[in-house]
């Protein structure tokens, strides 16, 4: 049995609330049940100290989120030595990076944790960083900064420079890590202009298990749209989505976009971004065609999309689309910016409809061909759900992941 330690944002099993890192939870779940992976995993949360959080079969801890200082991207000392004292109890054989967006890969880029590291792409900051604005003009920028942006210094211009600025630290990971792993071709591309030299392995993102099993169903035809966006920054491209519906609404006066996420908060907490695109809506008189879902669970996602004639992703930069992925599960017929791996999960007037990020005019054409021309949305529905059911089928992707442990545990006993 090969014992793995997961670095992860995610205490692992949680109950589906919604919350993003979804493919954690389902990979987990799926190796312990395989009898072929003893699985540990260290996590962050808000625990006063470092508290034991095992469930299925997993080894967890959750050490106390400590904000990073000074300028080598790590968190304070006592955050590092709860880490290492955690990795000590487990004494793994792998350890499991999950994304360059935290510092748990500068952990082992820098040897802090010596032990053969895996280090898995997910977003990747220095990528979102040249699109995080979402082609917002300047005045719609400022537009954008309400109270919580002032006091929290989270302004659009603060997230472009720190995104940009976390960017060093993201190639630092990927230039020392010898095993990496991607899920597109568009991933692989960014890795590459990195690190020459290091093993890239290729996998998919495990879907929850009722997009595994769900049969094909969706509303062809339906003026509902469907949007999930897991964050309320413009590059993200609510805004774009917004917009399209304007122009949609010319033609179906009816239609309807339903956005999941938890977008809408009360009070100082209200997102400045989100504030902005509510008046964006009552300015083009979409109040009655916007509906805000809030978080959704899996079930409730299934359920949002079969009963939609489309879903939309109109996003600046994606690593891999997860959302799109689970769309095409269940069939619903896609409309897509080709944007990074997204371009990767789907082909354009074969399994979904594509158009440059940014680009409402476009969004709005592909929507209507979707909703009017229900011969070519039954095509894409069809198509998408036999990819989908090819690639993200779960026994693929968990034998993908244990014969890429199986080689890096090979590689490392040639040492």
């Amino acid at each position: 049995m090969m014992r793995v330690l997961w670095l992860s944002s995610k205490v692992l099993l949680e109950r589906d609330e919604g919350t993003t890192g979804t493919w954690l939870d389902s990979m987990a779940s799926r190796l312990v049940s395989s009898g072929m992976v003893e699985l540990g995993n260290i996590t962050l949360g808000k625990v006063a100290t470092t508290t034991a959080a095992s469930a299925g079969g997993i080894k967890q801890w959750v050490i106390p989120s400590l904000p990073a200082k000074g300028k080598s991207g790590l968190p304070p000392a006592s955050t590092i030595s709860e880490i290492a004292r955690a990795f000590k109890r487990f004494s793994p054989e792998i350890i499991h990076v999950w994304g360059t967006e935290y510092f748990w890969g500068l952990l082992t880029a820098r040897r802090i944790l010596d032990m053969p590291a895996l280090l898995e792409t997910q977003g990747l900051k220095s990528a979102i960083s040249r699109v995080f604005a979402g082609g917002l003009s300047f005045p719609e920028k400022l537009a954008c900064i309400g109270i919580k942006e002032l006091l929290r210094r989270s302004t659009i211009f603060d997230g472009e420079r720190q995104f940009r600025a976390w960017g060093e630290f993201e190639r630092e990971m990927i230039a020392n890590h010898s095993y990496i792993s991607v899920q597109t071709d568009w991933l692989e591309a960014q890795i590459r202009a990195t690190n020459t030299k290091a093993e890239i392995f290729r996998t998919d993102f495990m879907l929850r298990e009722l997009f595994n099993n769900c049969s094909a169903s969706c509303a062809i035809g339906s003026p509902v749209v469907f949007c999930s966006a897991a964050y309320s920054s413009p590059f993200k491209g609510l805004h774009v989505a917004v917009r399209a519906i304007a122009i949609v609404k010319k033609r179906f006066q009816n239609i309807q976009l339903v956005i999941a996420g938890a977008h809408r908060r009360p009070g100082i907490r209200r997102d400045g971004y989100i504030a902005w695109v509510e008046r964006e809506i009552s300015r083009l008189g979409l109040v009655a065609n916007i509906q805000w879902a809030g978080p959704m669970c899996g079930l409730e996602l299934m359920r949002q999309m079969r009963k939609s004639g489309a879903f939309l992703s109109p996003s600046f930069v994606e690593g891999y689309n997860l959302a799109l992925a689970e769309a095409m599960s269940v069939g619903v017929p896609a409309v897509v910016s080709y944007a990074g791996g997204s371009a990767c999960l789907a082909r354009d007037g074969e399994s979904a409809l594509f158009f440059s990020p940014g680009d409402e005019a476009m969004c709005a054409f592909q929507l209507e061909r979707v909703l009017s021309e229900k011969e070519m949305a039954l095509r894409l529905s069809h198509r998408a759900r036999e990819i989908a059911l090819v690639r993200n089928n779960p026994q693929r992707v968990l034998e993908q992941q244990l014969e890429i442990y199986r080689r890096i545990l090979e590689s490392k006993q040639k040492l």
